[in-house]
């Protein structure tokens, strides 16, 4: 039970200082947003992750060498939908949209196997990792898939774009040339080889010339690209945004920094507080 002597104690004490008790779920516990001026004190830490940034970014620059760009272009020439004659073969049959065909075509191209093949071919340093890194296989006009190879000189650069494509075909027939033979077989066995015997027959005679062709009629290289100067980000640009960035890290401490020390503050006050009342016994006693 609380005495009337008891509450003029508190009184007293509360008055003492002619402020009033305030509650510590009224005090900034740090959660709140940080203000300016508390990240400006700590400008020295956002100078120096600015600084390491740009110096970071300006020793890639000076180590950064000029890459060469050449592209094979493959025109597509794909069978009719209705063709029966090479049914059972991998030689590209229209899908019905020219952009689906290439589409198609260009993910059967750009696989590891390929990739694998040309770094053997190249020799030297190149991996199947490499290659892969360095061959862009895409859709470019209508019916035309596009070997875009990345080198650090013009003529690597066209070696590459070359060497793939050629790979790519040869990995092709291999699986072609296979099914011709055993659909040729098959026909043999069963049609006459005049060529007036019938549509069987000419069926025969077209499977033969393809295979002794050797050499895919729906996909080809037309021309290889002259290798150009793949253009690099302006080093201004890069710099101007490894400052922005340096500044932002720099600003993501220097904010947790302010937290911290705003909820230290906040908790000491609290601490504070829970020890005042110790002393009102011995005023009481008095």
């Amino acid at each position: 039970m609380t005495t009337d002597l008891d509450r003029h104690v508190l009184k007293t004490s509360a008055a003492s200082d002619g402020t009033r008790p305030t509650a510590p779920q009224a005090r900034d516990t740090g959660a709140g947003p940080v203000r300016v001026q508390d990240v400006v004190r700590w400008w020295p830490l956002v100078v120096l992750t600015t600084l390491a940034a740009v110096v970071a970014t300006l020793v890639a620059l000076g180590q950064r060498a000029p890459s060469y760009s050449a592209t094979a272009r493959m025109p597509v020439t794909p069978l009719a939908q209705s063709d029966e004659t090479f049914l059972g073969t991998s030689l590209i049959r229209d899908a019905g949209d020219a952009n689906r065909t290439s589409a198609t075509v260009a993910r059967l191209l750009d696989s590891q196997r390929v990739a694998a093949q040309t770094a053997q071919s190249l020799g030297g340093h190149w991996t199947t990792a490499s290659v892969r890194s360095a061959v862009d296989v895409k859709v470019g006009e209508t019916n035309v898939i596009e070997i875009k190879a990345r080198a650090a000189e013009p003529g690597q650069a066209a070696r590459v774009a070359t060497t793939f494509a050629q790979t790519a075909l040869k990995d092709r027939w291999r699986t072609i040339s296979a099914q011709l033979d055993r659909r040729i077989a098959f026909a043999d066995k069963n049609t006459p080889a005049d060529p007036n015997a019938g549509d069987e027959s000419r069926r025969l005679q077209l499977l033969t010339y393809v295979r002794q062709s050797g050499a895919d009629p729906t996909l080809s290289i037309d021309s290889i690209s002259p290798p150009v100067r793949v253009k690099e980000m302006p080093e201004a640009v890069m710099i101007g945004m490894a400052a922005v960035g340096g500044m932002f890290l720099g600003v993501l401490p220097a904010i947790g920094i302010e937290r911290h020390r705003r909820r230290a503050r906040y908790e000491a006050a609290v601490a504070a507080e829970h020890e005042a009342p110790v002393s009102a016994p011995a005023t009481l006693g008095k």
